[in-house]
């Protein structure tokens, strides 16, 4: 098995053949192909190679495309992984030849997962993100004119506001992305859509990105601590799951059901929640996986509208959701 670790840059990458012999070629097509050819000359076959890069946003994705769509193995890691590799040894070199024997040490340990972003994919990322960026900057334009109309109460005297056009723009821009995301992988937004708690932009988000870390501190039997959710990861989607998870409180009756259950066992409200998400994220994969949308199915003649307003109900009558006991969810 042939290991090789590639350091990214802007302009161009160091491959690490082995612990002695790293080269460097252009991070462009042409250096990309001559890359592969190079592999070509030392009879390296795609069954027996593996080839990992460092996550470094953007960086590391053409390189990544270009092997994929040729049907190499490639692999991508945590930049993390490196660096404790790199603080491992005694001299801490920091260079990027060092930086690509490292990652290469990182692979044969089996760090990493494999590249499998199609073009899809990869477009309606970039589009969550020049989304989510915009959206920040919209709220941020908000306040600037909340403000303004303040001080215009105070003067009573008119006050050129041009934050109002961009308010207006951006709006607009915004409202653009979000139908130019709809356009990529409909048939996978839509069957997520059917979950309680999953709405359209989420939809979107989860089809680019997925992923939950917990970290629990223990030790024997003396230390114990206290387990959370860490902060790594891709922080929109902790962010848009965690309120998916609010919203599937309110409209799943399964889920309010957990939720009262647990608060009436002492557990706090967002520890509640987080485990909640959870289940959304099993939910999540189950429906993905199997490819059909979500369906509630109930005893009795109560609709599922009123049955969530009243959770004596939904304790009393019991859910079946055949989405769960696909997964092994249901009590």
């Amino acid at each position: 098995m042939h290991y090789i670790g590639i350091d990214m840059s802007k302009d161009n990458f160091h491959a690490a053949f082995s612990d002695e012999e790293v080269l460097i070629f252009e991070n462009s097509k042409s250096g990309i192909e001559e890359f592969i050819e190079n592999l070509t000359l030392r009879d390296y076959v795609k069954y027996n190679t593996v080839i990992g890069t460092e996550s470094t946003g953007a960086y590391h994705l053409l390189l990544s495309e270009m092997l994929r769509s040729k049907g190499w193995n490639i692999k991508v890691i945590n930049p993390l992984v490196a660096h404790k590799i790199i603080s491992s040894t005694l001299r801490r070199l920091k260079t990027d030849k060092h930086d690509a024997i490292a990652i290469r040490k990182a692979l044969v340990t089996g760090a990493g997962y494999t590249y499998t972003d199609t073009p899809e994919v990869l477009v309606l990322k970039a589009l969550v993100q020049e989304r989510e960026a915009l959206v920040k900057v919209r709220a941020s334009i908000k306040q600037r004119v909340h403000t303004h109309k303040l001080k215009e109460k105070a003067s009573a005297l008119r006050i050129g506001n041009g934050f109002t056009r961009v308010l207006k723009v951006l709006s607009s821009e915004i409202g653009g992305l979000e139908k130019e995301m709809l356009k990529y992988l409909p048939l996978v937004q839509n069957l997520l859509r059917t979950i309680p708690g999953i709405g359209t932009m989420t939809a979107c988000a989860l089809v680019a990105y997925i992923g939950l870390d917990p970290r629990v501190h223990e030790s024997g039997t003396s230390i114990k601590g206290k387990g959370f959710i860490s902060k790594r990861g891709n922080r929109y989607l902790r962010r848009i799951l965690f309120n998916s998870a609010f919203v599937a409180r309110r409209s799943n009756p399964e889920m309010e059901e957990y939720y009262l259950k647990k608060k009436g066992e002492g557990k706090h409200h967002f520890s509640i929640l987080c485990a909640i998400e959870r289940k959304l994220i099993h939910l999540i994969y189950a429906v993905w996986k199997r490819g059909t949308p979500f369906e509630a199915r109930y005893l009795g003649c109560i609709s599922y509208k009123n049955l969530s307003k009243d959770p004596a109900l939904s304790t009393c009558l019991r859910l079946d959701f055949n989405i769960l006991s696909s997964c092994g969810m249901a009590r």
